[in-house]
C-alpha cells in the first residue's frame, strides 16, 4: 500500500538519482545491502568511464521530508552523515536530503 512515508521515501529515491550525476559524475547503480550496517541506501558509479561505471566508486543516503525548517533538514543531514560513518573506509559518501514542502500530496 502506498503511503504518504513511503511515496516520500520514493521521490526522495527519484530526486536523488537524477541530481548526483549532474553534481558529482557519478550514478546510481545499486541498492546497498540492508541490514549489513553500512548505513547507506545506494552504490554510485562513475557515468564519465563505461570501463569503471559498476566499480562501486560512491555511496549515497537519501531521506526524504515532507515538511521541515531548515534546521530540521541540517540535522537530518548530521544525523545521515553520522549513519554512514562506519562505511566511510569504503568509498566517499553523500546524503541527499529532500524535502518536499511544496508537494502536494492526494492523500492530504
Amino acid at each position: 500500500m502506498l503511503t504518504l512515508e513511503v511515496a516520500t521515501e520514493y521521490g526522495a529515491y527519484g530526486i536523488a538519482a537524477l541530481l548526483m550525476p549532474y553534481l558529482t559524475g557519478l550514478t546510481v547503480i545499486e541498492r546497498s545491502i540492508k541490514g549489513k550496517s553500512f548505513g547507506f541506501d545506494f552504490w554510485l558509479g562513475s557515468i564519465n568511464d563505461p570501463n569503471t561505471l559498476f566499480q562501486r566508486k560512491a555511496r549515497l543516503e537519501v531521506s526524504g521530508i515532507r515538511r521541515g525548517t531548515k534546521s530540521i533538514v541540517e540535522s537530518r543531514v548530521k544525523i545521515k552523515l553520522e549513519q554512514i560513518s562506519p562505511s566511510d573506509t569504503l568509498s566517499p559518501g553523500y546524503v541527499c536530503v529532500v524535502e518536499e514542502r511544496y508537494t502536494t500530496h492526494p492523500y492530504s
